[in-house]
């Protein structure tokens, strides 16, 4: 299967994820979850991404490595922004409160992360194939 076909079935079995996370398991977009409006537009976002990559399969590669971005920026604020929160509560005068880091969060964080660390580096090699950058002996 071809990058461009890979990334396209991903993208267009969001509503699977979507129908995944409705039911409890939240494994697409963890960094999201507290905010339940967001993530739907995250989804319908995702299933124009598969529809693109679809009628313009060239896209591919562009769409994976903006998308994939996006989903690393969204995991690292949802573990750094909570445990900010909780040093400047400390820090005047509150009490520490608990924090969001789960056995669940973890194992949803890791898995989010791995794929989007896989999709973002593939991306970034066949952009740079697609350019003529890196190539041997170039």
């Amino acid at each position: 299967m071809s990058s461009a076909a890979w990334v396209r079935a991903y993208y267009l079995a969001t509503p699977l994820f979507a129908l995944v996370d409705w039911l409890g398991a939240n494994v697409r977009a963890v960094g999201l979850a507290g905010h339940p409006e967001w993530r739907a537009g995250y989804y319908a976002v995702c299933t124009i991404a598969g529809l693109l990559v679809h009628f313009r399969p060239r896209s591919a590669a562009y769409v994976g490595l903006v998308e994939s971005s996006t989903n690393v920026l969204l995991l690292v604020l949802a573990v750094f922004l909570p445990y900010f929160d909780a040093v400047a509560s400390v820090a005047s005068g509150g009490t520490a409160f608990g924090l969001p880091f789960t056995a669940r969060f973890v194992v949803n964080f890791l898995l989010s992360g791995a794929v989007w660390v896989a999709i973002f580096q593939w991306q970034l090699l066949e952009l740079r194939a697609g350019s003529g950058a890196g190539r041997p002996g170039e």
